[in-house]
């Protein structure tokens, strides 16, 4: 890329101040022009409007608690002072607070307040519609401003009347007080009503819930019933200790009771039992047993089986061994005994621990609704005391309700000028904001309305350029078909931009030699089809060239030229139904042979995947100086990617009106992925501004070839 390009693409991406200043500049006659528009209609309108007065008072509250304040206390509940402040400027802005004003002065029959039609009215509903129309103009008319962090409050009103504003702004503070004194004292005297009739309600209601906790103590038979409740869970828990105890010593009795009958028969094995060997009683015997066994055990080593010391030395031990055996079976029933007493006494404690469960039950069911009773009963206590409390404080603040806390600082005068001085100032701003209004209406529709420089933008960023800008022209009939036989003169700047991109790719060495080119585009109805027509037409003038229609979908082309419908064409080609001279035709308006597409296919990607499809474009290539193919949407199918592997590069069509930025973007990304060649882009649809825009078409259209050198 030379020098010079390189500066242009710099000066395209700067923000050129004076370039925005040339835009202003051609169009400062349209600016001027709403300027002065609007400067006069601003005038007019503040000359129509009369001229007003404004007088205002100066009051001030003051502060106030809910313990001394009549207000507060009464209306408020106790607020503090900053909600009384705002409570009083609530009361000023009331209607019914506007009304007392419109009474007092008789305001239904001033002119400023009386309807257009109000001469005709004499019944009483118009009545109440003069005084409800008369309360708006007031309300409307006056303006409250409260001083911040003061408790002083500004009140103005606006008249036509000098005099009258200033009847009215006196009288609203005089009305304020007298409207305060009156609802102060009309809701004290319900207030206290009001409390005495709910007090006494109150305290019926508390001598009958005293009255349901005598009779519910009474019925029940108790004083305290917590305490009740206290002993008779101390109860259960003594009563469910001893049942674990007797639990515990009965499972021990159990297991003995098992170690026995399996050791019945050894004696030595059960006196080890930890139920015997404690038993003094079996120890002697047992000790008794083993003296006499020893003894035996020495007579017999002394003396035969018939000696009398040896007979008396066996009875011994056999005397002693029943003895044991006796003294065990004793053990043995007292252990059976004890078990028996035990289990007794377990079925005593559960029957008691029942019993004891029931009575706590009911106890707490009693305490429960006692409860209930206390709880309603402290509940009309409470506020039983409150309304005491209440009905004092109504009672003491009686009379203070004839004390006010409005003062007033201030009264209002008569107005000696009219308020007019914001006019020249309105004049200026009008001014100002029209002009401003007027220089960002042309700077966006300037750059809304080209995006020449946005495309180009996008364009560079992947290696290709914007070879034609393509204006919009107007279409009365038929304008969802190609454009085909145009008027020259009438449509001059179209032919000379199409001449425009026609040199453009010719003045590019690399796009010069590009013999087979696509054209496409995003989405449907972009202009794919009228430039493809258009771009063979202006190569035709130069080259011998074939317009193929390669969008076997939706063809257009041969039906653009007048052609059957039927005619054979690329589809018939690939499937060899047709002969070469039977599809292609010659358009004899431009000059160029035309292959269209043939009989519609239910599969067109099948057609256009076919090797054959390589070999009728290759056949045209030794045929023709340039092969234009016209391909379906990009967006909308993947028909153009096929065809893209067999041409040399593809030309994307971009409707300027409704493609934005990046759609363009994501289009370009989507192509240089699948590695498609982009030979440039055509923005199409062009909208032309004035001058400027004029002026800067021509400038693009030649700054992609500035610096190229002719092959």
């Amino acid at each position: 890329m030379s020098q010079i390009e390189n500066q242009l693409i710099n000066h395209e991406e700067e923000i050129d101040l004076g370039e925005l200043f040339t835009i202003l500049w051609q169009r400062k006659w349209f600016i001027v022009l709403f300027v002065i528009m609007c400067a006069a209609g601003t005038y007019k309108y503040l000359t129509l409007i009369p001229d007003r007065f404004t007088s205002s008072i100066l009051i001030m509250f003051k502060e106030s608690n809910s313990n001394n304040d009549a207000m507060a206390s009464i209306m408020s509940g106790g607020l503090s002072a900053a909600d009384d402040t705002e409570t009083e400027l609530e009361l000023l802005k009331s209607r019914r607070f506007a009304g007392q004003i419109v009474d007092n002065l008789h305001l239904t029959k001033h002119p400023e307040y009386i309807l257009n039609n109000d001469k005709f009215s004499n019944t009483y509903n118009d009545t109440s519609i003069r005084r409800s129309h008369a309360i708006d103009v007031l309300s409307k008319n006056m303006k409250i401003d409260k001083t911040s962090g003061t408790n002083l409050v500004r009140v103005s009103y606006v008249s036509l009347s000098a005099t009258h504003a200033a009847t009215v702004a006196n009288d609203i503070a005089k009305t304020f007080i007298n409207f305060k004194q009156e609802l102060l004292e009309g809701k004290n005297q319900d207030r206290s009503a009001w409390l005495s009739t709910k007090l006494l309600g109150v305290k019926i209601s508390l001598e009958d819930a005293e009255a349901k906790i005598v009779e519910h103590q009474n019925e029940n038979d108790f004083v305290d019933i917590n305490s009740a409740i206290a002993i008779e869970k101390s109860k259960m828990a003594q009563m469910t200790k001893e049942k674990l105890t007797l639990s515990s010593n009965i499972n021990e009795l159990e297991l003995l009771k098992e170690q026995v009958t399996r050791y019945e028969k050894s004696p030595e094995e059960l006196a080890n039992l930890p139920g015997f060997s404690t038993s003094a009683t079996i120890m002697a015997s047992k000790n008794e047993f083993n003296n006499r066994q020893l003894e035996f055990a020495q007579v017999k080593l002394r003396y035969g089986t018939k000696h009398p010391a040896f007979k008396k030395a066996k009875q011994s031990l056999e005397d002693a061994k029943v003895k044991v055996v006796l003294d065990f079976k004793d053990h043995v029933n007292m252990l059976d005994k004890k078990f028996s007493l035990w289990q007794s006494k377990l079925l005593s404690v559960d029957k008691q621990l029942h019993i004891s469960n029931q009575r706590l039950k009911r106890l707490g069911a009693i305490e429960f609704d006692y409860q209930k009773l206390r709880r309603e009963f402290d509940a009309n206590l409470q506020l039983y005391e409150n309304l005491v409390k209440k009905l004092k404080e109504s009672n003491m603040m009686q009379d203070l309700a004839n004390a006010s806390n409005v003062l007033l600082v201030e009264k209002a005068e008569v107005a000696t000028k009219a308020d007019n001085k914001k006019k020249p100032l309105i004049m200026a701003l009008c001014i100002l904001l029209s002009g401003f209004i007027a220089m960002t209406f042309v700077l966006i529709q300037a750059f809304l309305a080209n995006k020449i420089i946005q495309f180009r933008k996008v364009v560079r960023q992947f290696d290709t350029k914007l070879v034609g800008i393509i204006p919009k022209i107007k279409v009365t009939k038929n304008k969802d078909k190609p454009l085909y036989a145009l008027d020259m003169n009438k449509h001059e700047q179209f032919f000379e931009a199409l001449r425009t991109t026609r040199t453009n790719i010719l003045l590019d060495n690399k796009l010069a030699a590009q013999k087979v080119i696509a054209v496409t585009s995003i989405t449907p109805n972009d202009g794919k089809s009228t430039l493809s027509i258009q771009l063979a037409a202006s190569f035709s003038e130069l080259e011998k060239v074939i317009l193929i229609d390669g969008d076997l979908r939706f063809p257009s082309i041969g039906n653009t030229l007048c052609q059957d419908v039927n005619r054979p064409g690329l589809t018939n080609l690939i499937a060899k139904k047709s002969k070469l001279s039977d599809c292609i035709f010659r358009e004899q308006g431009y000059g160029f042979d035309v292959l269209p597409a043939g009989f519609v296919a239910k599969n067109p990607l099948l057609y256009l995947s076919q090797p054959r499809l390589s070999k009728v474009i290759e056949f045209f290539k030794t045929r023709y100086e340039r092969v234009v193919i016209e391909c379906p949407p990009i967006m909308s199918v993947s028909d153009a990617y096929v065809i893209s592997k067999h041409v040399d590069s593809i030309y994307l069509v971009v409707d300027a009106e409704k493609t934005n930025k990046a759609d363009l973007t994501n289009v370009l990304e989507e192509l240089k992925q699948a590695k498609v060649e982009v030979g440039g882009v055509i923005m199409n649809k062009a909208r032309r501004s004035q001058g400027y825009y004029g002026h800067n078409y021509y400038r693009s259209s030649r700054s992609d070839f500035t610096g190229i050198k002719f092959a």
